[in-house]
């Protein structure tokens, strides 16, 4: 999949922008700011980071660095200039290009459909191309096709247009990878020439942007991020197929574009230098075109956060190895980009540009990280075994290697590993229980109660396609379903968050159930990357360690001391929300 943006801006971003007011940046302050960036990148490298991250600050470079290794095997290290997917990133290009052909007069945002394409069905007549720009026409993406699949032009447009809408056209925001390949396709009409070659021609290279595209950039041999997947290489896109100029039908405008840290930087500059557009179409471009919910919109392939100071420009791109995310806000001149080829196996670094950005504009400190310390791991072996919580529950710790990993005995030792609020055990065990009912219905056939807590939301037909077609792709990984236990239920600030583990022949399955806050007993939906069953502790000392969740980035710190009978004790946490407990 090309990528989309879910998250679109945490609350650190919101209150970030609603604080900056000055009209530059202080040089001591900025330093400082930058210096603990640097540090925090260089913490989260030794934690399995790799990439490049760039900021620029009143149009100049203040901070472009690389960390860890773009390619394992051949030990090549990231660099600005490294080679990486940008997956949906590849939507703001699409946008611009469309914008700079109505500034041609060569088409209209308000065109429909049928002025580009033939046989355009009744339902679809009203789609214009500021439906598409905006994931506002009700396309959905092409069933069972991937990104590699050899599907041409015509084939694409056939399928994609046969396919019942999602939504009535600009009846609301509904993310469409297939609307932007049609604009793809519209492009290649009124040019004559190929996507990308357009675009290079007429948009990139232009602006100085020589090392962004498809298959036409001269980008040379070792240049090229691998992406890895649990240890193991998953290569990069351009390995996969490709026509002869550029990705299939199902990637092409909408994803699958490769740059570099420089170009992207200068890309963002070009921008806000007003080189690409005019004021007019800069005013569409960014303009909050479409609510996605929340506190943003969609505009022309970019997301808009609106904030009393000022207004968030943003955007990622992720094929689930690879990850890129661009973030710039015009007012301050300000641009921060990320690309890495570690998203597999460190989901949490689709985080590091919010937190980067709301350092910087609102002085929010950055997460804590573990101080890992070189303390040999046989210093931890007395800390070892099953500790019994004040308040019921147990949990138990391991060594591993020189780390602790801790999980819990039962669904109270969960919630009190997991739970960054003070504990409700009623409140916990409730929601568990709801989870035990709701899989234990729809395992066995029943999808009622999983259809009643998504708020009856969809059909029941669709939650079993669904659970179905999930099905398939664990069996075929994990051989047959035998059973499935609940957890446990964390209780965290802003979710509350339901662990299942499935059990197949030859391995299992996580899945994290999501509360909606806001309804009690409703569901948000499922994440395979929401909550992980065990937390890793890092060493700081002999006898103090802090979490750290790879899913999350969230950290917890953790403390042994003995008795005076010479019992361990361990402390988890700290204020209402910490947890004592002894080892039996």
């Amino acid at each position: 999949m090309s990528g989309r943006r879910f998250a679109l801006a945490g609350t650190a971003i919101v209150l970030a922008l609603a604080r900056f007011s000055a009209p530059g940046f202080a040089q001591t302050s900025l330093d400082k700011e930058l210096g603990e960036i640097r540090e925090y990148l260089s913490q989260l490298e030794t934690l399995g980071f790799a990439g490049v991250v760039a900021v620029s600050l009143e149009g100049r470079p203040v901070l472009v660095e690389g960390y860890g290794l773009a390619d394992r095997e051949h030990g090549i290290a990231w660099t600005p200039a490294t080679v990486s997917s940008i997956g949906s990133l590849t939507k703001q290009f699409t946008g611009a290009t469309l914008l700079l052909l109505q500034e041609q007069d060569q088409l209209s945002v308000e065109d429909p459909l049928g002025k580009y394409f033939d046989a355009v069905p009744d339902d679809k007549k009203s789609i214009t191309l500021h439906h598409l720009l905006t994931h506002s026409s009700g396309i959905v993406d092409l069933d069972d096709a991937g990104d590699f699949d050899p599907i041409g032009l015509e084939e694409f447009v056939e399928r994609v247009l046969k396919q019942p809408l999602e939504s009535l056209p600009g009846e609301h925001y509904q993310y469409s990878n297939a609307g932007y390949s049609l604009l793809g396709a519209v492009i290649e009409s009124v040019t004559g020439k190929s996507y990308e070659q357009f675009l290079r021609e007429s948009v990139l290279v232009p602006s100085g942007i020589y090392e962004t595209g498809y298959i036409l950039p001269a980008w040379g041999a070792g240049r090229s991020a691998q992406g890895y997947e649990n240890a193991r290489r998953w290569g990069t896109v351009l390995e996969r197929p490709f026509a002869e100029d550029g990705p299939y039908w199902v990637l092409r405008a909408n994803g699958g574009l490769h740059s570099t840290a420089y170009d992207m930087m200068r890309w963002a500059q070009a921008l806000m230098m007003g080189r690409i557009l005019s004021p007019e179409s800069m005013a569409a471009y960014w303009a909050p075109q479409v609510s996605e919910g929340d506190n943003s919109a969609y505009g022309y392939g970019w997301s808009i956060v609106d904030a009393e100071e000022g207004t968030l420009v943003t955007h990622d791109g992720s094929n689930g190895i690879h990850f890129a995310e661009a973030a710039i806000v015009p007012a301050r001149e300000l641009a921060v980009f990320l690309l890495t080829n570690v998203r597999a196996e460190l989901p949490m670094v689709s985080q590091v540009v919010d937190q980067i950005t709301a350092r910087l504009l609102g002085n929010i400190p950055l997460p804590t990280l573990p101080q890992i310390c070189e303390t040999p791991g046989t210093e931890f072996e007395g800390w070892v075994g099953v500790y019994d919580l004040e308040g019921g529950g147990s949990l138990e710790v391991l060594l591993e290697d020189v780390t602790l990993r801790v999980s819990g005995k039962d669904r109270m030792g969960f919630s009190a590993l997991h739970s960054t609020r003070p504990l409700d055990f009623s409140r916990t065990e409730h929601l568990s229980a709801q989870i035990d009912d709701i899989v234990g219905a729809y395992v066995e056939g029943n999808y009622k109660p999983l259809w009643e807590a998504y708020g009856r939301s969809t059909s029941l037909e669709q939650l079993k396609e669904r659970w179905d077609s999930r099905m398939r792709d664990l069996e075929e990984e994990h051989g047959t379903y035998r059973s499935y236990e609940v957890l446990g239920t964390a209780l965290r600030p802003e979710r509350e968050i339901t662990l299942v583990r499935f059990h197949f022949e030859s391995g299992g399955a996580d899945r994290a159930y999501v509360w909606d806050m806001n309804a009690e007993e409703d569901l948000l939906g499922v994440s395979i990357r929401g909550l992980g069953a065990t937390l890793v502790f890092y060493p700081e000392s002999s006898d103090s360690f802090r979490s750290w969740d790879r899913r999350t980035g969230e950290s917890r710190p953790m403390s042994f001391s003995l008795g005076p009978e010479g019992r361990a004790r361990l402390l988890i946490g700290q204020g209402a929300a910490s947890v004592e407990g002894h080892r039996h």
